[in-house]
C-alpha cells in the first residue's frame, strides 16, 4: 500500500490501476511520470497498450516526452530500447506477446532512466503482462491505457482508474459534459446478489427466483426477438452484458418498462446520452457486475490544436462541479 506524496488523501493499494485519457494527447505521459514520482515505499511495474515515451506523434508530429522511470522499475519493451539503454537495464525475459511485428520483452530499470516503453495491443495479453511482473516483484501495475469499449478500464483485474481529461477533447463546457457522464458511470452500484449463476458473456433475465440464458451475447441485431421473449416472460430482471447505444435502447425501452433491475457487465459499455444514461439510472435500479472504480480525475489545458485552456479555469470549474471528486493538476503551483 502506498501514499501519493502530494495528495495523502489518495491511498493506493497493491493491484493494477490505468490511466486512461477521454481522448488521445490528453497528457497521460505526462501525468504517468508526474504520478511515479509521488508513489513511494511500493515497487512499480509500468506497462502501456501501445507505444508511449516516442520521441515525435506520429498522428500530430508533436514532441511527446519520455517515460521517466526511477531504478528497480519494471517495464517492456522492443529490442530497440534494450540496445538503447544498454547496461542502464536489466533484461528479465522475453514475453510471449509481440507489438506489431515487434518482440516485447520484459526489462528492470537498474538505474533512473528517461525511455520509451511498448506493450501488447489486447487486454488479455496487457493483463497477463502485469501479473508476470507481479510475479518479479512488483506491486503496483500502472497502464497507460484506452478508455474505449475494448481498453484495458474494462478489465475486472483493474482496481481502479485514473481520468485523464485535457484541453484536446475540446472546449471546458465539451470537458465537464464528459466527465459528468463518466463520473455517473462511475457510481453505478455493483450487482451484489449471491450466486446468480450468471453466464456472464449473454443476455439472461429473471423471473420466479430462477435466471434464464437467452443465448443472446449481443442486443446488435437481436432486438426483435429479445422484444418478443420479454413480453412473454415478464421477467422482474434483466442481465445485459454487451455495449448499448442510444439507438439499440430506444428499440427496447418499451420491453425493459415492467423491468425493475438492469444489470450490466461493465459500465463503459453503455455508449449513451446523458439523456439515455440519466433515463437508465431514474427508472431502473441499475447495477453492474463489474464496476467503474474512478480514483480520480487529472486535468490539462493543454490542447494539441493549439486552443489551450486556461488551466486555473479549468480545474476550479471541475472540481465546483464534482467537489466529492478528487481532481489533480499536476501543473499547480
Amino acid at each position: 500500500m502506498a501514499n501519493l506524496a502530494l495528495k495523502p488523501e489518495i491511498v493506493i493499494e497493491n493491484g493494477i490501476y490505468t490511466i486512461a485519457g477521454i481522448c488521445k494527447n490528453s497528457g497521460k505521459t505526462s501525468f504517468l511520470n508526474w504520478l511515479l514520482t509521488q508513489i513511494t515505499g511500493s515497487s512499480i511495474g509500468v506497462l502501456t497498450t501501445g507505444r508511449d515515451g516516442e520521441e515525435i506523434d506520429l498522428v500530430y508530429g508533436n514532441p511527446k516526452p519520455s517515460v521517466k522511470l526511477a531504478a528497480g522499475t519494471l517495464f517492456t519493451s522492443t529490442s530497440g530500447t534494450i540496445d538503447k539503454l544498454g547496461s542502464a537495464i536489466e533484461v528479465l525475459q522475453k514475453l510471449p506477446f509481440q507489438a506489431g511485428t515487434k518482440k516485447l520483452w520484459l526489462l528492470r530499470a537498474l538505474r533512473d532512466v528517461a525511455t520509451e516503453i511498448v506493450g501488447p495491443a489486447n487486454a488479455v495479453a496487457q493483463i497477463q503482462t502485469a501479473e508476470l511482473m507481479q510475479t518479479q516483484g512488483a506491486e503496483i501495475i500502472l497502464i497507460d491505457g484506452s478508455i474505449d469499449r475494448k481498453g484495458i478500464a474494462l478489465h475486472d483485474k483493474v482496481k481502479a482508474v485514473f481520468l485523464l481529461a485535457g484541453g484536446s477533447y475540446g472546449n471546458i463546457d465539451k470537458i465537464s459534459s464528459e466527465l459528468a457522464k463518466l463520473v455517473l458511470l462511475s457510481q453505478i452500484a455493483l450487482f451484489d446478489e449471491t450466486n446468480p449463476k450468471l453466464n456472464e458473456h449473454n443476455i439472461s433475465c429473471y423471473n420466479d427466483g430462477v435466471w434464464r440464458d437467452l443465448g443472446l451475447s449481443s442486443l446488435l441485431g437481436n432486438e426483435p426477438e429479445l422484444m418478443n421473449t420479454l413480453a412473454e416472460l415478464h421477467p422482474a430482471k434483466i442481465y445485459l452484458p454487451g455495449a448499448i447505444t442510444d439507438s439499440i435502447l430506444n428499440g427496447i425501452k418499451p420491453a425493459l418498462k415492467e423491468i425493475r433491475d438492469v444489470i450490466i457487465r461493465h459500465p463503459l459499455q453503455l455508449h449513451l446520452s446523458k439523456a439515455n444514461l440519466d433515463y437508465l439510472v431514474s427508472e431502473h435500479k441499475l447495477s453492474t457486475t463489474n464496476p467503474f472504480r474512478l480514483i480520480a480525475v487529472a486535468v490539462n489545458c493543454w490542447s494539441v490544436k493549439g486552443n489551450h485552456l486556461d488551466s486555473q479555469l479549468l480545474r476550479n470549474t471541475i472540481r465546483q462541479q464534482f467537489p466529492k471528486l478528487i481532481v489533480i493538476d499536476i501543473c499547480e503551483g
